[in-house]
């Protein structure tokens, strides 16, 4: 049996007790700046024992879903929002974290371009989810450019 394909995601799972979940969820992981060198030291990591093997990287899978289920309304990992019991602000963390994700994104991105892409030959990118929205009456010119701008705002927020 041959295996050309094998979908590896390059991100990482911080397993502590649920005492310790909300400050080190204020500490460490998307809510914190220090996400973006701790995600480049982990990329560097798989970039130098694994380059060799892998031609297509992703760097973050769906971010858009990390961001508004596990900051938005908790119900994936780390489990925050407002009113959940990790804590949380859902009007507020899912951007923070959707912004560092796009941070550590760029940054892994641009460490693999400048020290790896040429040596090993490969490719880098993110996965994104999407939604397709289609207007209510479509003889509606208001209807039309609500659908266009809830699609826009929904695969471009992040």
């Amino acid at each position: 049996m041959k295996i050309y394909t094998l979908r590896f995601g390059m991100h990482w799972v911080n397993f502590t007790s649920p005492a310790d979940r909300k400050r080190k969820n204020l500490e460490s992981g998307f809510l914190s700046l220090l996400l973006r060198e701790d995600y480049k030291k982990y990329a560097e990591l798989l970039f130098q024992r694994f380059g060799d093997g892998v031609k297509f990287w992703i760097t973050l899978n769906q971010p858009y879903s990390l961001a508004s289920k596990g900051y938005g309304d908790g119900s994936y990992p780390p489990g925050r929002c407002t009113g959940c019991e990790f804590g949380g602000d859902s009007g507020i963390e899912p951007y923070i974290v959707g912004h560092n994700q796009l941070l550590a994104h760029a940054i892994a991105v641009a460490l693999y371009r400048k020290r790896y892409q040429k040596l090993q030959g490969g490719k880098i990118g993110t996965t994104l989810i999407g939604r397709w929205f289609t207007p209510l009456n479509e003889n509606s010119i208001h209807d039309t450019v609500a659908a266009k701008r809830a699609f826009k705002f929904f695969v471009g927020c992040i």
